[in-house]
């Protein structure tokens, strides 16, 4: 873990701004609604359980690796539904979103401001612990304001999902437009390179290059399961499309909260109608 750490500080430098900008907004979708699934069950423990293995499982491996093998598991259990499916609640009351929200305020946005702003070898170990103060945050949560109201959350769901959209349109614009008129640097910050570099990389380059080649795959296989929420043809055209377009414009991290926000509309209008 301290090595973890001590690694994970080096890719603060300032240089690498736009990379860590990328990834966290990134990360933000993929934790959120990796939490938000747990939210429809009867079991909190569950919840916990998927995001500590999860988060936890890409610190010490890969987060290259464990994103696909996650995703083929979510899939082929049938969790990967773009609408409501008979039997199977997708309904979250509004005290679980709130719950939900006080988790990614307290225990993902604050932990990675201070990080990243403080800069401090401290702050970082915190950081790798944010699943475990996400799960924290939203345990308390509940048990100061029990979910037994009937009132659906999902309006408040959607407006995190746009949250993290809005969030990650402004790092986006921010820091890696700029760079679109530099290629060099482009290349260096964010494009992973297929082959080695011929001279002696510093700390915060090497950790970059690692970097860089998990946020592909990671936030890559990410994209590709959204697909599995479309029900035609044309909707997996759109997606594609929409994939493209928003993450080139507004950054991968928006374009997974979009697809998200979108399949948390669908289950909201079409759970209303079976009501």
């Amino acid at each position: 873990m301290c090595a973890l750490v001590a690694l994970f500080h080096a890719l603060l430098d300032p240089a690498y701004r736009p990379l860590v900008a990328e990834l966290m907004t990134g990360l933000a979708a993929v934790t959120h609604d990796t939490l938000r699934r747990g939210c429809t069950r009867k079991s909190l423990l569950s919840s916990f359980a998927s995001l500590l293995s999860l988060e936890y499982s890409s610190s010490f491996f890969s987060f290259a690796v464990i994103m696909p093998i996650y995703y083929v598991v979510f899939i082929l259990s049938g969790a990967a539904i773009g609408s409501p499916v008979k039997g199977r609640s997708t309904r979250i009351t509004q005290g679980s979103a709130e719950a939900l929200l006080f988790a990614l305020i307290v225990g993902y946005i604050i932990p990675t401001v201070c990080m990243v702003i403080l800069q401090d070898i401290t702050t970082t170990a915190l950081w790798q612990g944010y699943p475990i103060i996400m799960a924290l945050a939203q345990f308390v949560y509940l048990v100061i304001r029990p979910s037994h109201d009937v009132e659906s959350g999902h309006a408040t769901i959607q407006a995190m999902y746009g949250l993290i959209f809005v969030t990650s349109a402004i790092f986006h614009v921010y820091y890696t437009w700029p760079l679109v008129f530099d290629i060099q640097e482009f290349q260096k910050v964010l494009v992973p390179q297929l082959a080695l570099s011929k001279r002696p990389l510093s700390l915060p380059e090497g950790v970059a290059a690692v970097i860089q080649w998990d946020a592909v795959f990671g936030i890559g296989s990410t994209l590709l399961m959204t697909f599995w929420f479309a029900q035609s043809v044309k909707e997996m055209v759109l997606l594609l499309v929409w994939h493209v377009l928003s993450s080139v414009v507004f950054g991968p991290g928006a374009a997974i909260a979009g697809v998200l926000l979108f399949r948390e509309a669908r289950l909201n209008s079409l759970e209303d109608k079976e009501d």
